[in-house]
C-alpha cells in the first residue's frame, strides 16, 4: 500500500507499474497521520523485491543475486557455502553443461569455479592452464584422440592452449582452478 495526499497526482504508468507489483494506493485520511501503522509497513523484503524487478526491467543486472551463500572477514578469508551455489548453463544452453565462478584472486590472474555435466560432453579449445578435482562422479577426458577415465577424487592437469573434450554418460562434478595468462 502506497499512501498518499489529496495533492498526488497518479499517472497511467504509475497505475499501470503499482498494479503489476500488488500495489494500492491510499488516500491519508488526515495531515496527523505522519507515519505508518504496523499494517500499513512495507516489508524490507518487499521493498528489495520491488527495486530488484525495477533495476532488472531497467537492464541493470549487477544488482542480481549472488549465486551462493557466503561469509567474509575482513582479514580477506571467505567461507562459501557450497551446498547454496547456483550453477548456470555454458554457452547460454542447457545441454547438460553447468559452470558457476565462485572465487577471483585479489590479481584477478586465478579464478576458481565449480563445473558439473550431466550425461553431455564439453570440448574446450586452447585452454587456459587448469587444475581440475573431480568431487563426485566419473568421466572420460579426451586429448589427442587418447581417452582416460577419471574418477572420483581424480585430479586433472590440463596445460595452457591444448585441446580436451570431458564427456559423461552420468553426472560429474568438478572444482577447477583456472590460471590466466598473461597477467
Amino acid at each position: 500500500m502506497i499512501l498518499i495526499d489529496n495533492q498526488t497526482i497518479i499517472t497511467p504508468s504509475a497505475k499501470d507499474l503499482a498494479e503489476d507489483y500488488h500495489m494500492t494506493f491510499q488516500e491519508k485520511l488526515s495531515k496527523r497521520q505522519d507515519t505508518l501503522s504496523d499494517t500499513q509497513k512495507i516489508t524490507k523484503e518487499q521493498l528489495v523485491s520491488l527495486l530488484k524487478n525495477l533495476l532488472s526491467e531497467a537492464g541493470m543486472s549487477e544488482f542480481d543475486d549472488c549465486p551462493f551463500d557466503y561469509q567474509e572477514h575482513s582479514s580477506g578469508v571467505k567461507i562459501i557455502r557450497g551446498s547454496t551455489i547456483k550453477l548456470s548453463p555454458v554457452n547460454n544452453t542447457d545441454d547438460g553443461v553447468h559452470y558457476q565462478e565462485i572465487l577471483t584472486s585479489e590479481g584477478g590472474h586465478f579464478n576458481l569455479g565449480i563445473l558439473e555435466i550431466e550425461a553431455s560432453q564439453l570440448y574446450e579449445k586452447e585452454t587456459v592452464e587448469t587444475i581440475n578435482y573431480v568431487i563426485e562422479g566419473d568421466l572420460q577426458v579426451t586429448i589427442d584422440d587418447t581417452i582416460f577415465d577419471v574418477n572420483k577424487g581424480d585430479i586433472v592437469y590440463v596445460p595452457q592452449y591444448s585441446a580436451v573434450k570431458w564427456s559423461t554418460s552420468n553426472k560429474v562434478t568438478i572444482l577447477s582452478g583456472k590460471l590466466k595468462s598473461g597477467v
